[in-house]
């Protein structure tokens, strides 16, 4: 993205779209794994719609400050990307392991 080669941008942007066009059907799998089965679901539910809607968000953040402060698209996507990345990473290696664990519910009903 910060190449003036059209090529090269064009390459970059099918690479994107290729690459990440499966990452959000994961989600909901990964985050199963996350809470107890009497909140599952809507706990699930409820993290998946809220990272909708801060997604929702950044197209007109990112227009706001590629416009106002005459930055060009470039480097405000940048700062997403690498905020994204990072935030992925620590989730993904503060998260708890469940390979080989049973999931059980924590509420047992007599």
């Amino acid at each position: 993205m910060l190449s003036n080669n059209f090529t090269v941008i064009v390459i970059g942007f099918v690479l994107i779209g290729a690459l990440n066009g499966g990452a959000g059907s994961l989600i909901p799998s990964y985050m199963t794994e996350r809470f107890p089965t009497e909140v599952r679901a809507p706990a699930s539910a409820f993290c998946y719609h809220l990272g909708t809607i801060f997604g929702g968000i950044v197209p007109p953040v990112i227009t706001y400050f590629a416009v106002n402060h005459n930055m060009g698209f470039s480097i405000p996507m940048l700062v997403g990307l690498i905020t994204g990345a990072g935030s992925w990473c620590l989730a993904l290696f503060l998260g708890p392991e469940t390979r080989g664990k049973e999931m059980v519910p924590d509420l047992v009903l007599a």
